[in-house]
C-alpha cells in the first residue's frame, strides 16, 4: 500500500501533466467563440480551455474560456473565466464573467473541469459545476485539492451560487521512503428535498483520511485512521452559505 505514497509526487506531476494535455475541444467552435469575445488566442491560456455538452438542454454546450491576467509565465500565472452557454456553432446565447481571480504559481492550477451532475436546486432549475484543480511541485510535501463553483443559466446570462468550495484536499509530509504522515478530505454533494428561500439545501457528505507511515523491521507500515461528517449549505437568496 505504501507505494502509493512512496510514487505520489511523480504520479500527481505525471497526472497534471496529462490532464492539461487531454482537454479537448471543437477548433472551429473555439475559433468562433473568441471571435465573438473579440480574443485572441495569445489573451487565453489554450490548455486551460475548456467546454462539455449540456445534456438537459437541447443545442448547447457550455465553455470556459481562461482569459489571462498579464502574460503567460513559466513560474506562474493568473486568468479570469468567461463562462458561457452555447449552441453546436459557438454562438453565445449566454455569457457570464467571473470576479474570481484564479492564480497558479507555487501551487499549480492545472485544469477546470465542468460537472454536469444531477444539481438539481428546484423544479425549474438545474446547476451544474466548474471545478478547479491544484497541485503542488513539493515532493517530500504532496498536495492537491479542487475547489468547486455552481451556476446556472438565466436568460443572456449565468448566476453563481456556489463560490469555489473545497471538495477534494490531499497533503502530507514525508521521507520519500517510508516514514510520513497525509491528511486527506474528500467531498460529495447532496442536494436534499429541504429548501430554503425556495432551494434544495445542499448536504456536504465529507470523508476525513490521517494517516501514519513508518518502517518496522524493514516494512512500510500504514495506519490508516477515517471518520465521516455532514455540514448542509442553504440558500440566503444570492449564493448557498
Amino acid at each position: 500500500m505504501m507505494e502509493l505514497y512512496k510514487k505520489t509526487a511523480a504520479f500527481l506531476l505525471l497526472l497534471m501533466t496529462f490532464s492539461l494535455s487531454a482537454q479537448q475541444y471543437d477548433d472551429a467552435r473555439y475559433g468562433v467563440v473568441l471571435k465573438q469575445l473579440q480574443l485572441n488566442s495569445s489573451e487565453v491560456h489554450n490548455e486551460l480551455y475548456t467546454e462539455k455538452k449540456m445534456p438537459n438542454i437541447e443545442d448547447s454546450y457550455i465553455v470556459v474560456v481562461p482569459v489571462l491576467l498579464g502574460k503567460l509565465e513559466a513560474d506562474g500565472f493568473s486568468v479570469k473565466n468567461t463562462i458561457l452557454i452555447t449552441d453546436v456553432q459557438g454562438k453565445i446565447k449566454s455569457k457570464y464573467i467571473d470576479d474570481t481571480e484564479f492564480g497558479s504559481d507555487a501551487i499549480m492550477l492545472d485544469s477546470f473541469t465542468i460537472d454536469t451532475g444531477l444539481y438539481k436546486l428546484n423544479s425549474n432549475i438545474r446547476a451544474f459545476g466548474i471545478t478547479a484543480n491544484y497541485h503542488g511541485s513539493s515532493r517530500p510535501n504532496p498536495y492537491s485539492s479542487s475547489d468547486i463553483s455552481l451556476y446556472y443559466p438565466e436568460g443572456k446570462t449565468l448566476k453563481k451560487v456556489l463560490d469555489g468550495y473545497n471538495l477534494k484536499t490531499y497533503s502530507g509530509e514525508w521521507d520519500m521512503n517510508c516514514s510520513g504522515e497525509f491528511n486527506e478530505d474528500n467531498s460529495v454533494i447532496i442536494v436534499d428535498q429541504v429548501k430554503t428561500n425556495g432551494f434544495n439545501n445542499l448536504k456536504i457528505k465529507t470523508e476525513s483520511n490521517h494517516i501514519i507511515s513508518k518502517e518496522v523491521n524493514g516494512e512500510c507500515i500504514e495506519d490508516k485512521t477515517s471518520k465521516i461528517s455532514y455540514k448542509t449549505l442553504k440558500f440566503n437568496k444570492s449564493v448557498y452559505q
